[in-house]
């Protein structure tokens, strides 16, 4: 059986955000396609509680290390990896891994676990080297400056940063993107061989959930909703203001916006909130968390599934739910970016897409008055498990085919950035 050693820079026992559930479908897909993968994380325990660590995985304990994170936390992973390299009972360990997996294949999700992989690739055998990109991280990392995140170190980790992604971009085997337009652009830089490989959702190929919790309490309080999940990430945030500057009194006394996850406490707590809190009360309903099992009927239930983002990069996974809901999606041009070929066949016929407030605003009217058609089952089915399993594991397969055709004496380029 072929082996896999996948390096993440958080652990995967018990997923909860996108960066996570991304990690995981890979780990499934190979799993499925035949592979024995060995997932190890590599990241500070103080984030993470002991029961959400895996057996395999290293964890930095150092608290000055937690409070360099936490006070430049626009380059945490980046920063959790740097101290990491530095640690000589971290290299000696991952090494350890090494020798016992004898991976045939190394993934690396996200780029920041590069710089302890790359001191001991003397023990991976000759394994072929695959880097999972979740986005094009330079890029977007001063986009957030304007929400107070940049301090003088910050141009100098930019730099890091994108020195990085091209050192991999040029050293791995073959790269994973998560969008189909920073697939082009990797491709570009020089990448060897690069595959689009989408964001899944589970709710892709199962029937439209019209039943259950949410769509019951809604026609007990007689309202119609449109359905939001996120956590309290600051583009989400920054988003949901964005496109509801004046508050949400352009809905009427029985329609609701209903936002799922972290991101509802994060949204009152916000002073743009407070501006126009009493309708804003009103109007929307902090759901908290939703469980599994009752995520489709959320978001089914709903009128519509609204994305509102404008920051980030890559293509987010919020958005692979919203589409394979079977609901109308309205999203801004930002929230769709990355589904490219998923999405062509939906613009005006299952997704909705809207930059200027009112024009979202109106979207959202019309979709909670009138209705509007949500996407075909071809697009959700798309967004399927089975689908990335198929395109992963062919890749795989490929990528072995020519590393064994190709010369063992091939240059390849340097751009080793220092650490």
């Amino acid at each position: 059986m072929k082996r896999c050693l996948v390096l993440t820079p958080y652990p995967l026992r018990q997923p909860g955000w996108g960066g996570q559930f991304r990690s995981a479908s890979i780990v499934e897909g190979l799993a499925a396609s035949g592979w024995q993968v060995a997932p190890v994380g590599i990241y500070h325990g103080g984030f993470f509680p002991p029961d959400q660590q895996g057996p395999d995985d290293i964890a930095l304990t150092d608290p000055d290390v937690q409070k360099a994170m936490l006070d430049h936390n626009l380059f945490f992973d980046l920063l959790s990896a740097r101290h990491a390299a530095r640690n000589g009972d971290v290299v000696s360990r991952l090494r350890a891994c090494l020798r016992r997996v004898e991976p045939d294949v190394v993934l690396l999700e996200q780029p920041w676990l590069w710089l302890v992989l790359r001191q001991v690739l003397d023990d991976a055998g000759g394994a072929a080297i695959v880097y999972s990109s979740h986005n094009i991280e330079w890029r977007f990392r001063p986009e957030l400056y304007r929400l107070g995140l940049r301090r003088p170190s910050s141009e100098a980790l930019v730099a890091l940063t994108r020195a990085l992604e091209t050192e991999l971009y040029h050293r791995a085997d073959l790269v994973l993107s998560i969008s189909d337009v920073e697939a082009d652009e990797i491709a570009r830089e020089g990448a060897r061989e690069v595959i689009y490989l989408p964001p899944v959702s589970d709710l892709a190929g199962k029937p439209i959930a019209t039943d259950g919790r949410f769509p019951a309490e809604a026609a007990a309080a007689g309202i119609r909703y449109a359905a939001m999940m996120g956590t309290a990430y600051w583009p989400n945030v920054e988003g949901f203001f964005e496109v509801f500057p004046d508050g949400l009194g352009f809905l009427r006394w029985n329609e609701r916006l209903w936002v799922g996850g972290q991101l509802g406490d994060a949204l009152a707590a916000d002073r743009r909130y407070r501006d126009f809190q009493s309708i804003n009360d009103s109007r929307l309903r902090r759901v908290g968390v939703v469980p599994g099992e009752d995520k489709a009927n959320f978001l089914s239930g709903a009128h519509c599934v609204f994305v509102p983002v404008r920051l980030g990069a890559g293509a987010k996974l919020k958005t692979a739910d919203a589409l394979a809901s079977g609901r109308a999606v309205v999203s801004t041009s930002h929230g769709i970016e990355g589904y490219g070929p998923l999405v062509a066949s939906a613009l005006g016929h299952g997704v909705y897409v809207a930059d200027a407030p009112h024009e979202f605003r109106s979207l959202i009217r019309r979709a909670l008055r009138e209705g509007l058609p949500g996407c075909s089952e071809a697009v959700r089915a798309a967004l399927g498990q089975e689908r990335l399993t198929s395109t992963l594991g062919a890749a795989f397969d490929t990528m072995l085919q020519k590393r064994g055709s190709e010369s063992t004496t091939e240059t390849r380029i340097d751009n080793r950035v220092p650490d």
